[in-house]
């Protein structure tokens, strides 16, 4: 078994450095601090100008606000536009998105829309999933509506903790669809939720804080964020020595 790594990052060093360690695919996106949301498309071209020639490919964040996954009428068309854009932008990359109906079930025709600007590229469900109200039977509706992948904690805060719920959901999809786990996932933990759940697939973010540059006013936040790129490597040779990969 070859698990495969993905790396959530916010700025193209982080895209760069998940790459020179070997990693699979990049999510691109943007604030963290709140689950991400959907990036610039300088960014996005950026990152896949720099990833050219390397194998590691990019999926990018389709989310436009913060907050839960019920959206309103203007955000269900910002994530449509937005989809449509970067389909016509850049044919290779592959999306992220994910929204609920109001009883907890996923917004079936809000996705199958999504899916339709797509032309055949991978649509993941990502981590609303984890806030529905039977995660079963969501998984159930992503592979009607024909996405690819999903990415979820299995309903946990972490990965691990939702570990239980991660092998239910890789025993139903079976071969019809990927069940990525994210959430908490580091070096120390990676092998064991792998062994627990038979995830083919782990997500993680690779940031660390540094000071800030003092300079003029402040413009809220006293430190930067910078590529971690230990933990990437900490995570691959976790697998590597687990025969994992």
């Amino acid at each position: 078994m070859r698990v495969r790594v993905e790396v959530c990052v916010t700025s193209v060093a982080e895209a760069v450095a998940a790459a020179q360690a070997g990693a699979d695919s990049v999510e691109v996106c943007t604030c963290l601090a709140v689950g991400g949301l959907t990036p610039g498309p300088g960014l996005v071209s950026l990152v896949r100008e720099r990833l050219k020639g390397t194998s590691t490919r990019s999926r990018v964040l389709v989310r436009p606000s913060p907050g839960g996954f019920h959206h309103t009428v203007d955000e269900r068309q910002i994530i449509l536009r937005d989809a449509l854009l970067l389909a016509v932008a850049d044919d290779t990359a592959g999306i992220v998105a994910g929204a609920l109906r109001a009883e907890g079930l996923a917004d079936m025709e809000l996705m199958e829309l999504v899916r339709a600007t797509l032309n055949g590229r991978e649509l993941t469900f990502h981590r609303a999933i984890d806030q529905a109200a039977d995660m079963l039977a969501v998984l159930d509706q992503c592979i009607v509506f024909g996405a690819g992948r999903v990415l979820t904690s299995g309903g946990a805060p972490r990965a691990q903790d939702g570990a239980p719920v991660l092998k239910r959901m890789v025993e139903r999809a079976g071969e019809k669809l990927v069940v990525a786990a994210g959430g908490g996932v580091n070096p120390a933990n990676v092998v064991e939720l792998v062994e627990r759940t038979g995830v083919p697939e782990v997500h993680f973010s690779a940031q660390r804080r540094v000071p800030a540059t003092a300079s003029g006013t402040s413009m809220g936040k006293s430190f930067m964020v910078e590529p971690d790129a230990a933990k990437i490597d900490g995570v691959m040779n976790a697998l590597v020595k687990a025969g994992l990969r």
